[in-house]
């Protein structure tokens, strides 16, 4: 059922594989954030439209960053080729301090750093997942391609 996932690919053709690649973090981080503003934007925009007095966008907010982690980690992992779960890692932990950043910001205050500290580790379980599944997409795109059909 595991034969074709990949979590680990310590070396390449021709050599060492470098360990971070730092063009599929920025993508997978760019990922992630724009993703969160898309949803976002999409709740602003269904708050405006309709006619209720009172919202409840916690829930769907958690899930839009949750989402977005995950984006970010399927991203930087099909860029980056092998250590899915690493790029995962670096995106989920980054994406987390922009968000802790910008809450900060937002309330003025460090004060909810505590209750944050769960929510940070699991965008970097996000990212890691995204990361791992990223690898594999384009180890799936790989077989794909060199897959060729015969005439009948």
């Amino acid at each position: 059922m595991f034969r074709r996932i990949t979590l680990v690919s310590w070396s390449r053709r021709g050599g060492q594989a470098s360990l971070l690649k730092s063009g599929a973090i920025i993508g997978g981080l760019l990922w992630a954030l724009t993703s969160t503003v898309f949803i976002c934007a999409a709740l602003v925009l269904w708050a405006i439209m309709t006619a209720g007095q009172v919202y409840h966008f916690g829930a769907l907010l958690t899930a839009g960053t949750m989402l977005g982690a995950l984006l970010g980690g399927v991203v930087s992992g099909r860029i980056a080729g092998n250590m899915g779960w690493l790029h995962g890692i670096v995106v989920g932990f980054l994406y987390g301090l922009v968000m802790l950043s910008f809450l900060a910001a937002w309330n003025g205050t460090f004060a909810a750093l505590p209750g944050l500290a769960g929510r940070g580790l699991t965008l970097v379980l996000m990212g890691v997942l995204g990361g791992v599944a990223g690898v594999n997409m384009s180890a799936y795109d790989r077989r794909r391609d060199n897959f060729r059909p015969g005439l009948r």
